[in-house]
């Protein structure tokens, strides 16, 4: 099963860290991590490739964390063999579980299509297969394993419409089309709150949660884009 659901919105004044200002569709992020069937355990991250190069320099980092984050809670709840799409806030967070226990994140803006992000997903899980399938399950905390071909991925991918027709979109698209869109409140268990997972998160820096916490205060008082 596949499912679509929403991500984070910054304020107004913060705007670039999440919003490019190119008409561009984009994937800003794609990270493999290791799944665990035991839902109080923290999913790792075994290697991960970002495109930021878009946002401002200072806001980088931050921008990092936050995907970082929201890509290890939706892999966090997503069953293994399944496909989901969470959107918040005018982006998505493509997740894919594999048979192994292989996970792949991979963070776009609203405009991006679905069928092309679930093809890098499986083209990305691919390619760690082919460098670390031996090892990948010794690790148990995070890693920044090197995967050239998934950063070659992310850049080719930019280019939806370049990327589509060279990697057969429809053999994935016949895969996936059972793919759901929810949004970030229907993935939360009931009563848990994204702004809320964000500050007991050890994988965000205080500028990260802030940032996380005045983006959330904000969407709540209006709604933009």
């Amino acid at each position: 099963d596949t499912q679509h659901k929403p991500l984070p919105h910054p304020p107004s004044r913060d705007i670039e860290l999440f919003h490019f200002k190119q008409t561009n569709m984009k994937i800003i992020s794609v990270l493999i991590l290791r799944w665990y069937d035991d839902s109080k355990k923290e999913p790792v991250v075994l290697s991960a490739s970002y495109e930021v190069s878009s946002i401002g320099f200072f806001q980088r980092g931050t921008v990092k964390e936050v995907a970082g984050m929201v890509s290890r809670e939706v892999v966090k709840r997503t069953h293994m063999g399944d496909a989901q799409t969470v959107t918040h806030m005018g982006y998505n967070c493509h997740v894919k579980v594999n048979g192994k226990g292989l996970a792949c994140a991979a963070m776009s803006d609203s405009e991006y299509p679905q069928r092309v992000a679930f093809s890098l997903l499986n083209a990305s899980l691919d390619a760690f297969m082919k460098e670390h399938e031996a090892t990948y399950s010794s690790y148990s905390t995070d890693q920044a394993l090197p995967v050239p071909a998934i950063d070659a991925l992310l850049a080719k991918y930019q280019d939806p419409q370049t990327a589509d027709p060279m990697l057969k979109i429809q053999k994935d698209l016949d895969e996936t089309k059972e793919v759901l869109v929810k949004s970030i409140d229907q993935l939360l268990e009931r009563g848990e709150k994204l702004e809320t997972l964000a500050q007991k998160s050890d994988h965000l820096s205080f500028q990260s949660k802030a940032f996380m916490s005045s983006a959330e205060s904000m969407n709540k008082c209006c709604r933009y884009m």
